[in-house]
């Protein structure tokens, strides 16, 4: 017997059943995603690097960000512990991942994940060429960091003082960029990071190192396309019921590209239907049964995974809300608290000698439960940082972080 809202569907046009087809609303939707993200029921600390694989890596531009993205899904876990499965077991990597951002990523993914950021070489060598980046000149950087960085962690520092007496040049050029003046080499570390020449080693006084990536947690050969069906795979649980055009936003990849990794995976996908919209799902993940949870509330940590990748915008932030109103395209910059998968307030955090302060705002009245869920969240991200917490209620600024 079929489950409830699941209909069968044909292809008249190849003759033959190729999809199921579900109905749900957008609750239904959202607690899906809440509950892929672990967000619903944190784990065993055992079942960190499958946390950092369901939600798709987690955002490392902020140290303190990824590791309460990750400590914050599962059970007990400390910033210690995710430090030492970076710089101790290895079992994650920090790299260059999606969209040029640093991501922490689990070890044995690396290649997949790096082999899908290849797809996007042939668009982006066009776009650095139209602002006037030689690829030639970048090409000759990549091939300099490939000789330079090893098995032993160099810092940013040595590693441009290599670059200099090696190709000096456009290399060390001092660019205007938009966040100010930047040397043009670490424009490379990106396609390097792809190609498995460089990741990231352990900090050395708070400065960034880079070691081989061969030589610190392994390395194979995966092809692109292969990659790229990874990543979609891993999107659409996380993210599904999805589309072409949001995976291409999430991934920054050309639709054309999409559509081919759509095609090439559509014996494992589903067309589903949430509120008149016609999306798409994995087969494996149409069993579970999950309901909504509009009453569940949140504290998420700037670039949280959640944020970023959730889709349609409008189903993830009210526009009359602060956030909403000083950024509707996206709230991944802000420290927020959802309130049944939704953004439903801001919060901030800061430290006063061994406490964290913490100070929630929330955009709708919240009851006794939802007030001391929170309690426990805050709680939590102070144990996460090995600190102890100060919770308050009241006004905050919405302050996006760069």
């Amino acid at each position: 017997m079929m489950p409830p809202n699941v209909v069968v569907a044909r292809d008249v046009r190849r003759f033959r059943v190729w999809f199921l087809q579900l109905d749900l609303t957008w609750a239904q939707a959202i607690g899906r995603r809440l509950a892929s993200h672990h967000l619903l029921e944190p784990v065993a600390p055992s079942r960190l690097v499958e946390v950092a694989s369901d939600i798709c890596g987690a955002h490392a531009q902020i140290a303190a960000s990824s590791e309460l993205m990750l400590g914050l899904r599962l059970r007990d876990v400390t910033r210690r512990d995710i430090r030492s499965a970076l710089w101790e077991r290895r079992t994650l990597v920090k790299t260059i991942g999606l969209r040029s951002t640093l991501h922490l990523l689990p070890a044995g993914e690396v290649p997949l994940w790096m082999a899908a950021n290849r797809l996007r070489f042939e668009a982006e060598q066009r776009r650095l060429e139209h602002a006037g980046i030689p690829s030639a000149e970048l090409q000759t950087v990549i091939r300099a960091i490939d000789e330079i960085v090893g098995p032993r962690p160099i810092s940013r520092p040595e590693l441009e003082r290599e670059l200099e007496g090696r190709v000096g040049g456009w290399a060390i050029t001092a660019n205007q960029g938009w966040m100010g003046t930047y040397k043009n080499w670490p424009m490379a570390l990106g396609w390097a990071a792809a190609l498995g020449l460089v990741c990231y080693g352990p900090g050395e006084g708070g400065r960034s190192t880079f070691v081989r990536l061969a030589d610190w947690s392994g390395w194979r050969d995966v092809d692109s396309f292969e990659g790229g069906a990874f990543a979609l795979q891993r999107f659409l649980h996380a993210y599904g019921p999805s589309t072409e055009r949001e995976f291409s936003r999430w991934f920054a990849i050309a639709p054309s590209i999409t559509h081919r990794l759509f095609e090439a995976s559509r014996d494992e996908l589903a067309e589903v239907e949430v509120e008149g919209s016609r999306r798409w799902m994995l087969r494996s993940d149409l069993a579970a049964d999950i309901e909504p949870a509009p009453d569940a509330v949140h504290l998420l940590p700037h670039f949280d995974a959640f944020v970023v990748g959730s889709h349609p915008r409008n189903q993830l932030i009210d526009h009359t809300t602060p956030v909403g109103a000083m950024s509707p395209g996206t709230a991944a910059p802000f420290a927020v608290l959802l309130h049944g998968g939704r953004v439903g307030g801001v919060w901030e955090r800061r430290p006063k000698a061994m406490r964290l302060l913490i100070r929630v705002h929330a955009y709708r009245k919240l009851n006794h439960r939802q007030r001391s869920l929170i309690n426990e969240q805050a709680a939590r991200v102070a144990q996460i940082l090995e600190r102890e917490c100060d919770l308050t209620f009241g006004e905050v600024e919405p302050r996006p972080h760069a």
